[in-house]
């Protein structure tokens, strides 16, 4: 499973890790079961190194992150002063998960060529989730790469934003909360593409996913 998407870097109790929305649906889709692989962009300095070695800790690849030294690595506010009842120790940094869409601390930005280069380094997987907003061209070369490996896509848009066009693919559109403290969404998502890197029907994926969230459809694009 892929989730394309820069982390940021998180302050927490245990020092500083990655977090962000794309981080979070690794996070979620790994508890679920899944192998999963960041592609993104960190940038040469000591935020990118801790965000690194926190997914490396996490059970989450990196190999697909590429290093940028014209852009410092994204930084997400403070966290709450107190963990949200859901949070294992551990799991998921305490700060505020951004929607995608939503205004958000500056990091490096991702465009087509970062994306196929770093799928190089990717061999096999049957989801790709793009957990940020991405240029046309850049959306195309995710498309392109799950029509190529048959992998199910995942596209994660802002509140209220228009579905992209048809991209050839077998596609699932989520539309993003405007308001999501807890994360919720993040969780669905991550748990949903790890469903269907299984080969459940999206259907079906979502429904267990959703399960007590009170979300009970998904649109196929």
């Amino acid at each position: 499973m892929i989730v394309i998407g820069s982390p940021l870097q998180v302050a927490s109790d245990a020092g500083p890790q990655g977090g962000g929305f794309a981080v979070a649906v690794a996070r979620a889709g790994a508890a679920a079961g899944a192998q999963v692989e960041i592609v993104g962009k960190v940038g040469e300095d000591p935020a990118g190194d801790a965000v690194l070695l926190d997914l490396a800790a996490s059970g989450i690849g990196h190999v697909a992150v590429l290093r940028d030294a014209s852009q410092p690595t994204g930084v997400a506010p403070p966290a709450q002063p107190e963990p949200a009842p859901w949070d294992e120790p551990g799991e998921a940094p305490t700060s505020p998960v951004e929607a995608p869409g939503a205004s958000s601390p500056e990091r490096p930005t991702l465009d087509a060529a970062d994306i196929g280069l770093a799928l190089r380094y990717i061999p096999e997987y049957g989801a790709i989730v793009t957990a940020e907003p991405l240029a046309p061209d850049a959306l195309e070369a995710a498309a392109a790469a799950a029509r190529w490996a048959g992998a199910a896509l995942v596209v994660v848009i802002g509140a209220g934003e228009p579905p992209p066009v048809s991209l050839g693919a077998e596609v699932t559109v989520l539309e993003a909360q405007a308001d999501d403290p807890e994360g919720t969404f993040a969780r669905v998502v991550g748990e949903y593409a790890a469903r269907l890197e299984r080969g459940e029907p999206p259907a079906e994926a979502f429904a267990a996913a959703s399960s007590g969230t009170g979300w009970t459809v998904a649109t196929d694009a």
